[in-house]
């Protein structure tokens, strides 16, 4: 993490952030509020800055799917080892569906654009693939701009920091949870940093679902008092777990008991207990 997490360098990474944004086209904002959330978690193996893992995590923004991630950057030890036991590769974007048996079609994926198309085959409405997030879309691809979008935030999550002491911490004895969306600025940065640690994590999404969802800072998008879509999975987390508040990232650390929003204030939290 070559900028440090003080105000100024916060504010330069928050910018490099919604760069990325802009060139991704606002993708992996908006969501479906009646997810069909699989009985058994997703497992992603992917990193942050990777074009293709991106091109994975805005589908599941999109499909408004939690999963978990584990973290696979370069020169990481911790899931990367792992991924290469399972595939004989380190090529991330890989996905573990294990609502299909083991050597059943479905089980292990790897490709992006495979991952994709599973996803939407059983986990939307619709069951295919909608044109606009299929290879053959050149404007879909993990394309310049997708790259471009990568190094917008200079490649940070790209590369375990601290290998050899990430190693030998080893895994947390439960993954964190974070909620939030793909698309969000401060979102990144919390998971930019989680790569950089290699620590696993449940990844909640909580996709907008509505225009008057869009806003920041806790302020939403409309004249009246907010309020997400009756039944929706906003409405559910806001009447749940996130007791009332709808600002993202949220962070859920169940190894020390630690509850937190403000994405500079997460990454100071990763850096002492994670660091």
């Amino acid at each position: 993490m070559l900028i440090p997490n003080n105000d100024v360098g916060h504010l330069v990474k928050s910018t490099q952030a919604f760069v990325s944004l802009a060139l991704r086209g606002g993708r992996g904002v908006m969501g479906t509020g009646q997810p069909m959330q699989p009985k058994k978690m997703l497992v992603l193996y992917e990193h942050e800055a990777c074009p293709y893992s991106r091109r994975v995590r805005e589908v599941m923004t999109r499909l408004n799917l939690d999963y978990e991630s584990r973290p696979s950057p370069h020169k990481g030890h911790v899931y990367r080892d792992e991924l290469e036991e399972l595939t004989g590769k380190t090529q991330v974007p890989f996905m573990i569906d294990e609502n299909f048996a083991e050597g059943e079609e479905g089980h292990q994926i790897l490709d992006s654009q495979a991952i994709i198309d599973h996803l939407f085959t059983h986990y939307s409405k619709k069951g295919s693939t909608p044109p606009k997030f299929q290879r053959e879309h050149k404007k879909d691809n993990a394309s310049i701009v997708n790259k471009a979008a990568s190094m917008a935030s200079m490649m940070r999550g790209v590369r375990a920091v601290h290998p050899k002491k990430n190693e030998a911490r080893g895994k947390p004895d439960e993954p964190l949870h974070l909620y939030g969306f793909e698309a969000s600025p401060f979102c990144r940065l919390v998971r930019e940093r989680l790569s950089e640690l290699e620590v696993g994590y449940i990844n909640h999404n909580v996709a907008r679902e509505q225009i008057k969802d869009i806003g920041a800072f806790g302020f939403h998008l409309t004249l009246g008092e907010y309020q997400p879509i009756k039944g929706g999975k906003r409405d559910q987390l806001m009447n749940g777990e996130l007791n009332g508040k709808l600002l993202f990232p949220y962070l859920v650390d169940p190894n020390t008991g630690a509850q937190m929003y403000e994405s500079q204030d997460i990454i100071s939290y990763l850096n002492d207990i994670y660091g």
